[in-house]
């Protein structure tokens, strides 16, 4: 389990009106993009054993590397293990989980906010229509998983099938942390990546990558093609990131211990590969 507590400048930027202020002065001057730029630097490398020690990140699978960059370390990678049991669905990513019902006219609602499976996808933007995006999860279930920028930023595929084609929607930086969410439509103003996957054994999937504040990209392996459960799917740059799954009506039956906690307001701590629900 986890609380939702923020970062003292997330509580300034997004609680109070001049912060607001400030951050849309920052998103304008485009200071995510010149971050970015200096945490790809060598000099950045200062920082990452201040940020290690801060975290207390386990760096054991990483004794004796040379990173180029923050960066560089942000998005190691290392091997992961997941439940192969083609019956359980497992976590995309280490991160903290909530859970939100898809209504029969294909809303839900996170922290104050009414989302529509339209926002989400803008179909019109990419020739789809309804029947190919929003209609597939009507009644079904929101699976929003929020990585902290202390998390592996790697994330893998929930189980073996085919996708065809990545969809990116430019937009804005916002922080994905509990009070930008109460203050901002988020998951539709953030910049995204999104693809419907064809699933051995829970039916259609959509996932979609939020990108965050400072994340300079999201890097997906495979544009179309096949894939197996726990093959790395790609990896978000710098900082805090947020992956969503929409899983179908009646598909998969959530773990007893994540929907009690889910239900109750509260994230739900989880790890890469990780069992989160069951087929039905």
């Amino acid at each position: 389990m986890a609380n939702n507590a923020n970062d003292k400048s997330v509580q300034f930027l997004y609680g109070t009106k001049g912060g607001r202020i400030l951050l849309h002065a920052i998103l304008a001057l485009r200071v995510p993009k010149l971050l970015g730029v200096v945490l790809r630097s060598p000099f950045s490398r200062l920082y990452i054993n201040s940020f290690i020690k801060k975290n207390n990140i386990d760096m054991t699978d990483f004794e004796g590397v040379k990173f180029k960059s923050f960066n560089d370390f942000f998005t190691r990678k290392k091997a992961i293990s997941f439940d192969s049991d083609l019956s359980h669905l497992i976590s995309p990513a280490d991160s903290l989980l909530s859970v939100y019902e898809i209504t029969d006219d294909a809303k839900f609602h996170i922290k104050g906010f009414d989302y529509t499976l339209q926002d989400f996808f803008e179909p019109n933007r990419f020739g789809l229509n309804k029947e190919e995006t929003t209609e597939l999860f009507k009644g079904g279930v929101c699976l929003v998983f929020r990585l902290c920028a202390t998390d592996y930023h790697r994330y893998c595929y929930v189980d073996s099938g085919t996708q065809n084609g990545n969809h990116f929607i430019q937009g804005s930086l916002y922080s994905v942390q509990p009070l930008a969410a109460e203050n901002f439509r988020l998951y539709t103003k953030n910049r995204r990546s999104w693809t419907i996957m064809d699933t051995q054994n829970f039916g259609k999937i959509a996932q979609i990558e939020v990108g965050a504040f400072s994340v300079g990209g999201i890097q997906n392996c495979i544009e179309t093609g096949s894939f197996k459960k726990g093959d790395e799917k790609g990896f978000f740059d710098l900082h805090g990131s947020t992956i969503v799954l929409l899983l179908q009506k009646d598909k998969v039956k959530l773990l007893k211990e994540i929907q009690e906690t889910t239900s109750a307001g509260t994230e739900y701590r989880v790890k890469i590969g990780q069992t989160v629900a069951v087929k039905i």
